[in-house]
């Protein structure tokens, strides 16, 4: 059997070095500190390595972008407001049907 090559490129996010995610993570307030020596010493390294494979195509891997895959889902202070924002809308639905419910009733 002849072998299926499907050619690909590494073109989203890349993980970040761990000195950068440190730094992130000792933000406050879920606002992505501004370790810019941080960011372009990763973005070099980012497109290093790509440029090292050969690849046609070189990105900076989204190092600078606040909700990357790393921190999409639960970890994201993004996430965690718009969790909050469900259960407060959910709540605030349930209130209304015992209303509606109080009021058919009367």
């Amino acid at each position: 059997m002849p072998r299926l090559i499907i050619p690909t490129e590494p073109i989203v996010s890349i993980p970040r070095p761990l000195a950068l995610v440190e730094a992130l993570n000792s933000g406050s307030g879920g606002a992505p500190p501004g370790p810019d020596a941080l960011y372009d010493a990763a973005i070099r390294d980012t497109i290093a390595q790509f440029e090292s494979t050969g690849s046609p195509v070189i990105t900076d891997g989204e190092q600078r972008k606040h909700h990357n895959f790393w921190t999409y889902g639960f970890h994201s202070p993004a996430a965690q407001n718009e969790i909050r924002r469900r259960e407060q809308a959910e709540a605030a639905l349930q209130e209304t049907d015992r209303r509606k419910d109080e009021f058919l009733a009367s």
